[in-house]
C-alpha cells in the first residue's frame, strides 16, 4: 500500500511516506534524490547525473552505475511505502514527478504565485498571508549536508529565492502599514546581507515610518561605507533618492492607501421624512445590526411581510441610521427589480467595490470568493431588498464580522442559518392614522379624526395603500370623508387606491378590455394560483392546451402589461391577481387541478432521473397533466436539480392548494415524488411543511394509504435530521396503517426506514435482522432502487458497529447494484466503503473511496455530501500523521456542515479535529472541540458517538481524575449498545 509522499529540500533532505519519516541512507543516494528534487518534473539527462556525481574524471562505467544508482533509489522509495513510479525512466535520463503539494519548493512557490494574484487586486493581506505561508516552509539551509556541486550551486539559488520573497513580503507589510512590526526583521535582515540595496531601502522606509528618523539615516550611512568598502561603488540612485525623500519628509513616503477610494459605495435609496408606525422594530433592527451576533459569522436580519406593507422603507430607514456602524460603505439591490441572478448581482457590487469589468471573475462560486475577500476586513451594510428565496441570498452574504445584511422579502427566509427573522404586519389602526397624520398634516387629520380612522381601516393598514390614499387627497384636495365614502364600496375600492404611477382598478380594467377572450381567461385563472410565478407549460395546463398554443396568448398578455416576465417566468402583481380574481364565474377547480397535476408529473419525471428510477417510492392514483413533461422533459433529464431550484417554491405551494381544494389524493403522491429534492437540496423545512400539510390532508378525508406514506415521510425525515425518538412515533403508526391496508410495499419500505433508526438509537441487532427481512422482501418484489438503499443503510450499520467483514459484500453490491442509478446514493456507499478500509487500515483504499465520493458531490453540488467527503480524506490525513492537512480538510467539512444544520455531522468532524488538535499537542483546542462533540451526542441519544468523543477527551484531557470519569463513561456507553469497541477502553 502507498501512501502520502512529502520530501522537503528547504532545509536537511527530508522524506516522509504515510506520515511516517524515511530514511534515505548512503550519501550517493541523498545527492542522486536531491538532484532529483531540485530538478522536480523535469527530465534530468544522464550526463548531469555523471557530471554531478563525478565532475572531473567520471569512469567508463559511470552510465551504468546512475542506472544502477537509480535502481537502487527506486527500491529504498517503494520500500518505505512510495509508489514504484515515482521516478520515470525516459529517453536520455529520468523525471521525478511531484505535486504541488509533495514537494517543499512547488508548495513554496504555488503560495508566491497566490500572493502576486492577490497583490495585483491590492489585496494585500492576503498577498502577505501566502507570502509568509511560503516561508514557513523553510527549516534551515537547504541540503546542508551534501557538497555536490550541483547541489550546493541549487542551494544558493533557493537562498536568494527566499531572501527575494522575503523582502517582497516585507514590502507589502509596509504597504499595509506595519512598520512597526516589521522594522526587527528588517533590521536583522540587513546585517545578515549588508550590501542589499532593497534591503536597506525597506529598513529606511519602516524606521522613518516609525518616528526613528536618525536610526532610518544610519542605516543609509552603513550600506553606503560597505558599498564602497567592499565593491568601491557608491549606493545606487534609488536608495539615493530615499536618503533625499527622508531628509526632506517628503510626503510620497507615507504609507498607500491598501484600496482605492471609489470602493466606499453609498447605494442606498433616499430614506423618507414621514417614517413612522414602525419605530419599535425599527430600534430593535438597528441594535442588532449595530451590536453584532456572537463569535465571528456576520450578522443577518431578514424582514419579511407581504407586498406593499413598508419593508423597503423599514429596511433604508435602519440602514441610513447605520451610516457610522458601517463606514466602508452600503451597498444596495433590489433583486425583483429586474431579473436578478446572483452572479448578476455580485457583479453590480463587485464593479462598486472598484473592481474592474475586465478583471470580474466569471463564474458564480469565483465571484463570491472574491465578494467574500473584497469584504473581509471592512465594514460595509449590504441591503437586498425583495429576496425571492434563500438561494437568491446565500451567494450574496459577505464571510467578515465587521459586515452586516439586511434582507426584505415577501417570504420568511428560514433557511438561512443564523438570520434574525422579523415579521413586518401590517399598521394598528392607531398606527396607520399616525402615518396618514404624517403625510396631510396635524391639522387636517385632526379636522377630520372620524374619517381618518375609517380611511386607515378601510386601507387595511397597508402602507402602499395609505400613501396612494394620502397622495390623492394631497393633490386633491377633498375632505377625508369624500375619500373614505369613495372607498367604502367594496367594488370601487380599487379604483379608489389610484395614483398617477400606482393606479390599480382603472388602468387595469382599460387593459383588460382589449384582450382576447382566451387571454382573459388565463389572466383569471393565473389570479387563482397559489404558485408566485409560473413557466409556459402551467398557462397551458390552465387552459388544456399545448405550449405552442399558449405563448401568443402569455405574449398578449406581457404585452398589456398585465403579466410580468423575468426570463422564462410569469407572474401577476399583487393588484393585478386581486383585480383578475373578480372578473369571470367560471370554476376555475378543474383548471387549478390539471396544473397542479403538472407539477406532480414534473416532480416524479425529476425524481426518476435523479434517482435512476422510480425507487424507493409509492405514489397514487391522482391525474397528472402529461404534456408539461413533453415540454420540460429535456430540461429535467440534463439537469432535474437545477429545474427543482426554479420550481421548489411552486411545488411547496402546489402542496398547499392541493390540500385547500381537497385533492389529497394529489396532495400527498405531490409531496411522495418530491422528497429526493427537498432531501438533496437539503431543504429540510419545506419537507416537513409539506409533509405535515399533506398529512392533516389526508387525515381530513380518511385516506389511510396517504397518511401513512406521509407518516413514513416524516419517520424519515427525523432519520435524516437525527431526531430518532420523534421518527420512532411517527413509524410505528406508519407500519401498523401498511398492515391494517395490506400494503405489502409501503409496509416493506417502512421496515426498512425503521430499521436504520434501530441502528441510529443502538439497537443493532434488531435493526440487522429488520434489514436483512426487509432486503429479502424487496428482491422477492424486483424493487432495485429500494435494495439498493437497504444494501448501503445496512453496510453502514455494520460498519457502525465494526463489523466490517459482514459489511464489505452489502456495500460492494450497493456499489454494483447502484451505477446508473442515484449518484447521491452512490456518493454514500463510497463513504462507508471509505469508513470500512480505514477501519482496516487500508489508507490508500480509502482515500479512493472519499475521493470519489468527492468527485460525486461537486458534480452534484451537493454540500452534505461534499461535507462527509472533506471529513472522510480528514480522517485519512489524520491517520497518516499529516496533521495540518487533516486539520484543514476537516474545518472544510465543519464550514460546510454548518448552513446544513446536521448536528451528528457536526459531532464526528469536531471529534476527528479534537483529535488533530490532541496530536498537535494543542490540549486547549482539542478540549474545547471534543467538549461540545460530547454535548451534542448526547442531546441527540447518539451512544456509540458519544462514547468515542469521550474516550477520545479522556485521552487529551490533563487531569488524571476526569480522564478517569470520561474513560468510565465511554466504555458504559460501549457496553450499552454491544460495542466490541468497549474491550478497547482501559481503565
Amino acid at each position: 500500500m502507498y501512501g502520502v509522499a512529502w520530501f522537503g529540500i528547504l532545509g536537511p533532505l527530508e522524506v516522509t511516506a504515510a506520515g511516517r519519516p524515511m530514511r534515505v541512507s548512503g550519501r550517493s543516494q541523498r545527492e542522486l534524490l536531491a538532484v532529483l528534487l531540485l530538478r522536480a518534473n523535469r527530465l534530468v539527462s544522464i550526463d548531469l547525473l555523471i557530471e554531478s556525481a563525478w565532475p572531473h574524471a567520471p569512469p567508463a562505467s559511470a552510465r551504468r552505475q546512475v542506472q544502477n544508482a537509480v535502481g537502487r533509489l527506486r527500491n529504498t522509495l517503494t520500500g518505505g511505502g512510495l509508489p514504484g513510479d515515482l521516478i520515470e525512466t525516459r529517453p536520455g535520463g529520468y523525471l521525478l514527478r511531484a505535486m504541488a503539494d509533495e514537494l517543499d519548493t512547488l508548495t513554496f512557490e504555488r503560495h508566491v504565485e497566490q500572493s502576486r494574484r492577490a497583490s495585483a487586486g491590492r489585496q494585500w493581506d492576503k498577498a502577505v498571508a501566502r507570502l509568509r505561508a511560503a516561508l514557513a516552509l523553510w527549516r534551515g539551509q537547504p541540503l546542508p549536508d551534501l557538497d555536490n556541486d550541483l547541489v550546493v550551486a541549487e542551494a544558493r539559488r533557493l537562498q536568494e529565492r527566499r531572501v527575494e520573497v522575503l523582502e517582497e513580503c516585507l514590502d507589502l507589510e509596509l504597504r499595509l502599514g506595519r512598520h512597526h512590526q516589521v522594522a526587527g526583521e528588517l533590521a536583522a535582515l540587513a546585517e545578515e546581507h549588508p550590501l542589499r540595496e532593497r534591503v536597506c531601502a525597506l529598513l529606511m522606509l519602516a524606521l522613518y515610518r516609525d518616528g526613528r528618523t536618525a536610526e532610518a539615516l544610519r542605516a543609509y550611512q552603513r550600506t553606503r561605507q560597505e558599498s564602497v568598502s567592499e565593491l568601491g561603488l557608491e549606493p545606487g540612485p534609488e536608495l539615493r533618492r530615499l536618503e533625499q525623500a527622508i531628509l526632506t519628509g517628503d510626503d510620497s513616503l507615507k504609507p498607500e492607501p491598501a484600496v482605492s477610494s471609489p470602493s466606499r459605495p453609498r447605494q442606498l435609496p433616499p430614506d423618507i421624512s414621514d417614517f413612522t408606525g414602525r419605530e419599535g422594530v425599527a430600534e430593535e433592527l438597528h441594535g442588532l445590526l449595530r451590536e453584532g451576533g456572537p463569535g465571528n459569522a456576520v450578522t443577518v436580519v431578514s424582514i419579511a411581510g407581504q407586498a406593499g406593507v413598508g419593508k423597503t422603507t423599514l429596511a433604508v430607514h435602519v440602514a441610513h441610521r447605520l451610516t457610522g456602524r458601517f463606514p466602508d460603505g452600503q451597498l444596495y439591490v433590489n433583486l425583483q427589480a429586474y431579473p436578478m441572478a446572483p452572479a448578476d448581482v455580485l457583479a453590480r457590487f463587485l464593479r462598486a467595490l472598484s473592481v474592474p469589468e475586465a478583471d470580474l471573475p466569471r463564474g458564480l462560486e469565483e465571484r463570491a470568493e472574491e465578494y467574500r475577500s473584497r469584504l473581509a476586513d471592512r465594514r460595509v451594510l449590504v441591503v437586498l431588498d425583495n429576496a425571492v428565496d434563500e438561494a437568491q441570498v446565500r451567494p450574496l452574504i459577505p464571510g467578515g464580522r465587521g459586515c452586516g445584511v439586511l434582507i426584505t422579502s415577501r417570504r420568511r427566509l428560514a433557511g438561512l442559518p443564523g438570520a434574525r427573522l422579523t415579521e413586518l404586519e401590517v399598521l394598528s389602526l392607531d398606527q396607520a392614522v399616525s402615518l396618514l397624520t404624517r403625510i396631510l398634516g396635524r391639522e387636517r387629520v385632526a379636522a377630520e379624526p372620524r374619517a381618518a380612522r375609517g380611511l386607515a381601516r378601510l386601507c387595511g393598514g397597508l402602507p402602499l395603500a395609505l400613501r396612494i390614499a394620502g397622495a390623492r387627497l394631497l393633490t386633491q384636495d377633498w375632505p377625508l370623508e369624500r375619500l373614505a365614502d369613495a372607498m367604502a364600496d367594496e367594488r370601487g375600492r380599487l379604483d379608489e387606491l389610484s395614483y398617477s404611477d400606482l393606479e390599480v382598478r382603472a388602468s387595469l380594467a382599460l387593459s383588460h378590455r382589449g384582450l382576447s377572450e382566451r387571454a382573459q381567461r388565463l389572466l383569471r385563472l393565473l389570479a387563482h394560483l397559489y404558485a408566485p410565478d409560473v413557466a409556459a407549460w402551467t398557462c397551458a395546463a390552465l387552459l388544456d392546451l399545448e405550449v405552442a398554443e399558449v405563448r401568443p396568448l402569455i405574449a398578449e398578455l406581457v404585452e398589456a402589461r398585465l403579466l410580468a416576465v423575468s426570463g422564462a417566468r410569469y407572474h401577476l402583481h399583487d393588484l393585478v391577481r386581486l383585480y383578475a380574481k373578480e372578473t369571470g364565474t367560471q370554476d376555475p377547480a378543474p383548471a387549478v387541478a390539471r396544473a397542479l397535476g403538472g407539477w406532480l408529473a414534473l416532480a416524479e419525471r425529476a425524481h426518476t432521473v435523479l434517482s435512476g428510477g422510480d425507487f424507493a417510492t409509492l405514489h397514487g392514483t391522482a391525474a397528472r397533466w402529461t404534456p408539461a413533461v413533453r415540454e420540460r422533459a429535456a430540461a429535467i433529464t440534463e439537469d432535474p436539480l437545477a429545474w427543482y431550484d426554479t420550481e421548489r417554491v411552486n411545488l411547496v405551494m402546489a402542496v398547499r392548494q392541493a390540500a385547500d381544494a381537497g385533492l389529497d389524493e394529489l396532495c400527498w403522491d405531490l409531496v411522495a415524488s418530491s422528497y429526493t429534492l427537498f432531501l438533496t437540496r437539503a431543504h429540510n423545512d419545506d419537507w416537513e411543511e409539506t409533509l405535515r400539510c399533506a398529512l392533516a390532508a389526508t387525515r381530513r378525508s380518511g385516506n389511510r394509504r396517504g397518511t401513512a406514506v406521509m407518516l413514513m415521510g416524516l419517520g424519515l425525515l427525523g432519520a435524516y435530521r437525527h431526531q430518532y425518538a420523534e421518527a420512532v412515533v411517527v413509524l410505528e403508526e406508519s407500519v401498523g396503517t401498511f398492515r391494517d391496508l395490506g400494503e405489502h410495499r409501503g409496509l416493506v419500505y417502512a421496515l426498512g426506514v425503521a430499521a436504520h433508526v434501530d441502528g441510529m438509537l443502538g439497537r443493532y441487532e434488531q435493526a440487522v435482522v429488520r434489514h436483512e427481512d426487509a432486503l429479502r422482501a424487496h428482491r422477492a418484489r424486483g424493487d432495485r432502487g429500494a435494495e439498493i438503499l437497504l444494501l448501503r443503510s445496512l453496510g453502514q450499520l455494520l460498519v457502525e458497529i465494526g463489523a466490517f467483514d459482514r459489511a464489505q459484500p452489502y456495500l460492494e453490491q450497493a456499489l454494483e447494484a447502484g451505477r446508473a442509478g442515484d449518484p447521491r446514493i452512490r456518493a454514500e456507499v463510497f463513504y462507508w466503503l471509505g469508513q470500512l478500509r480505514l477501519g482496516r487500515g487500508e489508507i490508500d483504499g480509502a482515500e479512493a473511496a472519499f475521493k470519489e465520493m468527492l468527485g460525486i458531490s461537486e458534480e452534484l453540488r451537493d454540500p452534505r455530501e461534499e461535507a462527509e467527503a472533506r471529513y472522510g480524506l480528514g480522517l485519512v490525513r489524520l491517520e497518516t500523521g499529516a496533521l495540518g492537512a487533516a486539520t484543514g480538510l476537516l474545518r472544510e467539512a465543519l464550514e460546510l456542515n454548518r448552513p446544513l444544520g446536521e448536528p451528528l455531522t457536526d459531532g464526528r468532524i469536531r471529534v476527528a479535529l479534537g483529535m488533530a488538535h490532541h496530536r498537535r499537542g494543542e490540549a486547549r483546542q482539542a478540549i474545547d472541540q471534543l467538549s461540545a462533540a460530547i454535548s451534542t451526542f448526547s442531546g441527540l441519544d447518539a451512544p456509540l458517538w458519544e462514547a468515542r468523543a469521550c474516550r477520545a477527551l479522556s485521552e487529551a484531557h490533563g487531569d488524571a481524575v476526569a480522564a478517569r470519569r470520561l474513560r468510565e463513561r465511554a466504555r458504559d456507553l460501549f457496553l450499552q449498545v454491544g460495542s466490541p469497541e468497549a474491550e478497547h477502553v482501559h481503565l
